[in-house]
């Protein structure tokens, strides 16, 4: 029975810089991925690939041609790791597999035909684009978030370079 510290078996040629990311595929009834907006909204947010040249319609990609991953956990190097929290990845190219390893293995009465799980392998050099999103009123969202102590070490670290010799970058 595999567990949580179950690495997923290496398939076909080992390529040294390779891992495997661990999720769903919100994408795989329609086109795009649906997010919800919020308590008591009869809206959704809808994700989808548009691809085309620029000054040319744009066309909507199909759902065999990305994906939109709600990734839990990743595996490198025969190690199994998780993120501390949900990430949305957008992924060119197949669907990704049926999960194997990393205690993401589908339940033996599960419909073999619609994984729970799905991998995707890509190397560490892929280009990924993540979405990030937050839920909360403004006071959370903005006015908390940017109290002393909770902004970002690069907002910091930008006010210190500028702070350093009156903002000039030489001593003379």
């Amino acid at each position: 029975m595999a567990d949580a510290y179950t690495p997923a078996p290496a398939t076909g040629i080992y390529q040294a810089d390779s891992l495997i990311l661990y999720g769903v595929k919100l994408n795989s009834r329609e086109d795009y991925g649906r997010f919800d907006v919020g308590e008591g909204a009869d809206s959704e947010l809808r994700l989808q690939l548009f691809s085309g040249a620029f000054g040319q319609p744009k066309v909507g990609q199909t759902r065999d041609e990305y994906s939109i991953v709600l990734a839990y956990g990743y595996a490198f190097d025969g190690h199994c790791y998780r993120f501390d929290s949900n990430r949305i990845f957008f992924i060119t190219g197949p669907g990704g597999d049926p999960a194997v390893g990393c205690g993401f293995d589908a339940p033996p009465n599960a419909d073999p035909s619609d994984p729970s799980y799905r991998m995707w392998r890509i190397r560490s050099s892929t280009e990924l684009l993540e979405i990030a999103s937050n839920f909360g009123d403004a006071k959370a969202l903005i006015l908390d978030a940017n109290l002393p102590g909770r902004r970002s070490p690069t907002s910091y670290a930008i006010t210190q370079s500028m702070a350093h010799r009156d903002g000039r970058l030489t001593r003379d």
